[in-house]
């Protein structure tokens, strides 16, 4: 049996792999960290309290513990990370920064198919946190899966751009983080972005594209799963603050929407918000008709229940303290499903 074996985000979950806040770091706003964040030169945080970011690092594992307990109920594998030692420095040629944590696999790594992506992604600070989980890939890659990495960028200052005001990024190298793309079967959906290029797209279109359709979009400034969520063939969960009917890509023309507007609030513990309100949308499916959604957002559950999925709601505290919710701090790694046409 194929472990790795993943083409959309709501096929029947067997293999997971989680993230851990064991060494948690916020990113030094360097010019790259100012560029995702679309933070002014003007804005500086603060250094938060060593006692505060220990009791949420307690408080996320929790978190994850009980989230595992769900998805092992389901007879789902969930794998964890070994955490490197983030007290080196990252340092090239060109720059040095800070090193990142192991939070989050779905923006370093990519499932497409039956392989596993290691994605060029554009935060300095993150430059090595693949690296985290390499306990779980080099074990797939011995059990004879697939395994590569994009190129690795250069990531010198001309990298980072601003339109007046809106930051994106040149196209001197491929960079994307993996959580800017939608699976969706046969076909993969690209948020061009100031977390993606459109060098990305084509390093992606081109390693790949005789065994998946890949097609542009550009629907939020980052990361897609605050925006556009693929719920199961014919149905997507879509931010309503930030789309119209008419914003949602042409090739999901026959499929219902759910515009959702009521993101509660959960707030956050550090000096800024890495995440909107609307981290309410990372949701993390099972299966079709099976989704796992923070335990804060009665509305958007009481919505889903109404479209037939049975909704299991579980905490998760920090999602916008940290800047990722259910979807970002997860891989999934296999899922019942093939390169099927659901358009």
């Amino acid at each position: 049996m194929k472990i790795i074996n993943s083409y959309s985000d709501w096929g029947k979950l067997e293999e997971i792999i989680l993230g851990s806040p064991k060494n948690l770091t916020l990113p030094d706003l360097d010019i790259s960290s100012r560029n995702f964040f679309d933070l002014q030169e003007s804005f500086s945080q603060q250094v938060n309290p060593v006692e505060l970011v220990e009791q949420v690092k307690i408080e996320m594992e929790e978190d994850f513990q009980g989230l595992t307990s769900i998805l092992e109920g389901y007879g789902v594998k969930v794998r964890r990370p070994d955490a490197i030692n983030i007290d080196i420095t990252c340092q090239s040629p060109h720059w040095s920064s800070q090193q990142s944590h192991a939070l989050m696999p779905r923006d370093c790594m990519l499932v497409l198919g039956d392989t596993l992506i290691e994605a060029p992604m554009p935060s300095r600070n993150r430059y090595f946190e693949s690296q985290s989980f390499r306990n779980i890939t080099r074990e797939y890659f011995s059990k004879g899966e697939k395994w590569i990495a994009a190129p690795k960028p250069v990531l010198t200052d001309d990298s980072y751009l601003w339109d007046g005001t809106t930051p994106y990024l040149a196209e001197n190298d491929p960079l994307f983080d993996a959580a800017n793309i939608m699976r969706c079967g046969k076909d993969v959906f690209y948020n061009i972005s100031n977390s993606g290029n459109r060098a990305g797209f084509e390093w992606l279109e081109r390693t790949f594209g005789d065994q998946f359709n890949f097609h542009q979009i550009s629907i939020c400034s980052d990361h897609v799963g605050t925006t556009m969520q693929l719920l199961r063939p014919g149905l997507a969960l879509i931010n309503a603050s930030r789309m119209k009917l008419s914003d949602v890509p042409v090739q999901f023309k026959n499929w219902e929407f759910i515009f959702f507007n009521e993101p509660v609030d959960i707030g956050y513990s550090f000096d800024w918000a890495r995440a909107s309100v609307w981290i309410a949308m990372n949701v993390l499916s099972i299966d079709e008709k099976t989704i796992i959604v923070e335990k804060n957002q009665h509305k958007l559950a009481e919505i889903l229940d109404r479209c037939g999925l049975e909704v299991i709601p579980t905490s998760f505290r920090h999602g916008r303290t940290v800047g990722g919710g259910f979807h970002c701090c997860s891989l999934d790694v296999r899922r019942v499903g093939t390169a099927e046409n659901h358009l």
